[in-house]
């Protein structure tokens, strides 16, 4: 089953998430509060999914809104995917990543993106398995402030 995180599920989500740092070769730096504060305050910065069955978490999808200038409409952007190895090989991926693209045609988005690891052929092959491309002509850049 997946359904839409509540607040009660913050250190499960902060746990995961460290899961997947690991994974990635990452550290976690955000807190309970942080996730608190930034997904379900009075103006949350994000939106979680989770996959669970009979009431264990298996899966997380983290993703935060868009906007397209150029046409006018919202978007998503899957930040974060994980499922637990246990899960692996199951449709939990899939079934988290179909709800989002439920909840964004009920919301009137016009895309969703992910960016994906380049080392990371599982993942990109996954995606290209749902329908995504990879965009190509474009890099994606950061910076810190």
């Amino acid at each position: 089953m997946v359904r839409a995180a509540l607040v009660g599920d913050v250190p499960v989500i902060l746990d995961m998430l460290r899961e997947l740092a690991a994974f990635e070769g990452g550290v976690v730096s955000a807190t309970q509060a942080d996730l608190v504060r930034d997904g379900f305050g009075a103006r949350p910065l994000f939106e979680a999914l989770l996959a669970e069955t009979d009431g264990q978490v298996l899966g997380l999808l983290v993703f935060i809104p868009l906007y397209s200038s150029w046409q006018g409409r919202p978007g998503v952007m899957i930040h974060d995917l994980y499922v637990r190895e246990a899960a692996r090989g199951q449709g939990t991926g899939k079934a988290l990543v179909t709800e989002l693209m439920r909840l964004a045609a009920e919301r009137g988005c016009c895309r969703i993106e992910v960016n994906v690891l380049e080392w990371n052929g599982r993942a990109r092959a996954f995606y290209e398995g749902l329908g995504l491309r990879q965009n190509e002509g474009w890099l994606g850049y950061r910076g810190g402030v």
